[in-house]
């Protein structure tokens, strides 16, 4: 077990300023023999995989930092299938497997670790190639009492069959998985629709996204002004006519462009102007990422909402966002995984952010991120678990909004695989 105390280099500032007591890169006997995890109240071992969340170290706590010695990528040219280490960040597979022509349903940043597939895994690919955790073949990994655990989709026991269902949405309760067997998909070539646009196209363009075909997916943003990305995959492009449709619909709006791309792999989302992916070292954060279903009728309304809660934001750093899921994310078993809203359509996020070591702002800007998923419950009324906010009030709500009628057999699988509170606690 190598140790040491410096401070992590990761992209979340909070964790990046947090006064660790003790950083560990291996997974061996002696990470499961500590006693302490569970003597001082609310203290576990904290997991980073890629560094994006708020909760992959703390101030006192210990951290596991899998990027150093679980990052190799391995490409099957046979069976298409890759595997990662827990420590892979979404930007390193996919610039893997752009030399074999493939690709993964990352999200829209490629910042984030292995958490990101483990937690669901919301892209623009979902809608027509399932959310991340629907393509993972197999784990590595131990559970938190120290137990090796070894799985494979298409030979899993009856006895190992909650575990199997579990890691996949809720795995960090758990499990640390030190390696992930992936399908790929074939690269295609992508048209994405930007640009700027004000309030009432916005509402046009959600109830035009909610006819789209699976091949494309609505991304938006409103910061200090409202930005979209349509994002299409032009696999049968030439033979679909929903598609062409669709894209020749969107010509109406005049501030939007057209760009292309040889592959999902080459995009980077967000313009430099949103100021918003530019990582802002005087600034802690915040977020809050939200399900909902179509929002059809209420989409005016929702507008309404919208619009008074970006009039009552606390400063220019705060911002609201979502992505869509539907089509393929509906279609499969909802038993098959703990990501259990298989309903939903859209996941909006809320990001609120102030200048760090000013706890009155903090304050403020935190009442502001709560009083906004108050007011969008109407029309998001689940979580998507993916930050974990052990650390916040607002935890055993999450959980109950995130897992649903599958937050028992949660707790039970945590009071026997990790009955220390190893890992982050429900």
């Amino acid at each position: 077990m190598k140790k040491n105390n410096n401070l992590l280099e990761i992209p979340n500032i909070n964790s990046k300023d947090a006064k660790i007591k003790e950083l560990i890169y291996d997974v061996d006997d002696s990470l499961f023999n500590k006693v302490n995890y569970s003597k001082k109240e609310l203290e576990h071992l904290c997991v980073c995989s890629g560094g994006t969340t708020s909760s992959c170290a703390k101030d006192g706590f210990t951290t596991l930092d899998l990027r150093k010695n679980y990052s190799k990528i391995h490409f099957d040219k046979e069976s298409k299938l890759v595997t990662i280490g827990g420590g892979v960040i979404m930007g390193d597979l996919i610039n893997h497997l752009e030399k074999h022509n493939r690709s993964f349903p990352i999200g829209l940043s490629k910042l984030p670790g292995a958490g990101y597939i483990l937690t669901g895994g919301v892209s623009p690919l979902s809608r027509a190639h399932g959310l991340a955790i629907d393509n993972i073949e197999s784990i590595k990994g131990f559970l938190g009492n120290g137990k090796f655990i070894s799985l494979k989709k298409d030979q899993i026991s009856p006895g190992k069959q909650l575990i199997w269902e579990a890691i996949k949405g809720a795995a960090p309760f758990f499990s640390i998985i030190t390696e992930i067997g992936l399908k790929t998909i074939q690269s295609n070539p992508i048209e994405i629709i930007e640009g700027f646009v004000n309030l009432n196209e916005l509402s046009e363009i959600i109830k035009l996204s909610e006819g789209f075909p699976e091949n494309i997916s609505l991304q938006w943003i409103y910061a200090q002004k409202i930005y979209i990305y349509i994002f299409a995959e032009l696999k049968n492009y030439s033979e679909d006519k929903r598609t062409k449709e669709y894209l020749i619909l969107l010509e109406k709006f005049p501030a939007l462009e057209k760009n292309f791309y040889e592959n999902f792999n080459v995009i980077n989302f967000f313009p430099k102007e949103l100021d918003l992916y530019e990582l802002n070292a005087n600034n802690h954060s915040e977020v809050i990422s939200l399900l909902g279903e179509d929002l059809e009728n209420d989409i005016p309304i929702f507008i309404k909402c919208l619009n008074e809660i970006m009039d009552n934001k606390p400063n220019n750093s705060c911002y609201i966002a979502s992505q869509q899921l539907g089509c393929k994310t509906k279609q499969l078993i909802h038993g098959s995984s703990f990501f259990v809203h298989r309903n939903s359509t859209w996941k909006p996020w809320i990001y609120a952010s102030w200048k760090k070591h000013d706890l009155q702002e903090r304050k403020v800007v935190m009442d502001w991120m709560y009083n906004s998923w108050s007011i969008l419950k109407r029309f998001f009324p689940n979580i998507h678990l993916a930050q974990l906010h052990n650390h916040l009030n607002s935890h055993r709500e999450e959980l109950t909004l995130a897992f649903g009628n599958r937050i028992d057999e949660l707790k039970t699988l945590k009071n026997i695989f990790d009955p220390q509170n190893i890992l982050p606690p429900l």
